[in-house]
């Protein structure tokens, strides 16, 4: 059950990094859904190279609004400890709550640079980083992880008692291997030991795609919070529903009326921030509004092919008055 005071305490829910989701457009609209629950969730920024932050090739990803300060974690990837220590610096001068290190992100184009879950194979240096990152910064220094590289390497246990060790303040644990990837079934039962072994509070992460399941993972793990991540996408209303479940608060189910008109207003924030490219880079939170909706693959597909705001707002409206 979640503390009515979060003041000084880890928020029971967690928005990890999502490339191309959690951004500052996503991260504003969270807080609008949310309103005066937002003191629950924790937010994060995409996940940024630090290799990227030291030459600044994507400085968009750390940009943090002036509320966001000190609000908001960074999650930073790579397996330099010197480079990730001083991309974590220039990431709390920027005003980072806090640096999350990322441990588990399973594509091939970074573990094939010895990055994300890559470093489940090198626990020795997983634990250096965490070190000089932890030099680094005043700030609490985390860690979002898998069970490991595979089912026959299932070394999490030893891999995140290093990590305490080396002064982690939290763990995020998403319970599939790196092979897995995003297939089968998030083992809620791992995480429980992993969280049972470790002092730190544990999140725990996959699967969760509803208040009751939030609910159903915190009681079979005992975790500290839960992270709740795809299944936020064109959905923000979960982790408002999320909240209220386990503040014992009834909540509604969300209208389509109310999610298209939401959607509208997530376009609306993503055209005052980066104009017709912010606009692009919505569909893939569209498609998951209209779902459920009569003719559903209809509006689907011509939000797809919407080429600028209008049109697409356009569509949206013309959805609207089919309700």
């Amino acid at each position: 059950m979640l503390e009515k005071s979060t003041k000084n305490k880890l928020a029971k829910i967690y928005i990890p990094p999502m490339a191309g989701v959690t951004d500052l457009v996503f991260r504003r609209l969270i807080r609008y859904v949310l309103g005066s629950y937002s003191q629950h969730v924790r937010l994060s920024t995409e996940m940024i190279s630090s290799k990227g932050i030291l030459y600044q090739t994507n400085p968009a990803r750390m940009r943090l609004s002036d509320d966001e300060k000190e609000k908001v974690i960074i999650q930073l990837f790579g397996h330099e400890p010197a480079t990730m220590a001083t991309a974590a610096k220039i990431a709390e001068n920027a005003g980072a709550a806090g640096i999350d290190i990322n441990m588990g992100c399973p594509v091939p184009k970074i573990v094939n640079g010895k990055d994300g879950a890559a470093l489940m194979k090198e626990p020795c240096l997983a634990e250096e980083i965490v070190r000089e990152v932890k030099k680094s910064v005043k700030i609490p220094v985390s860690v979002k992880t898998r069970l490991g590289w595979n089912e026959q390497n299932k070394n999490i246990i030893d891999f995140a008692l290093k990590l305490q060790d080396a002064g982690i303040s939290s763990l995020t644990l998403h319970g599939r291997t790196r092979a897995q990837s995003y297939t089968g079934t998030a083992d809620w039962d791992y995480i429980a030991k992993v969280n049972n072994a470790l002092d730190i509070p544990v999140f725990a992460n996959g699967d969760i795609n509803s208040a009751e399941k939030a609910k159903m993972a915190l009681e079979q793990t005992a975790c500290h919070g839960v992270a709740i991540a795809r299944a936020c996408i064109g959905n923000p209303w979960i982790i408002l529903q999320t909240v209220k479940h386990l503040l014992a608060e009834t909540y509604e189910e969300i209208s389509h009326r109310e999610k298209l008109e939401t959607a509208l207003i997530h376009i609306e924030l993503a055209y005052e921030d980066k104009g017709e490219k912010g606009i692009q880079a919505l569909k893939r939170h569209l498609s998951k509004y209209v779902s459920g909706l009569e003719g559903a693959a209809h509006w689907r597909q011509a939000l797809a092919t919407a080429e600028n705001y209008l049109t697409m707002t356009n569509t949206l409206k013309q959805a609207i008055q089919t309700i």
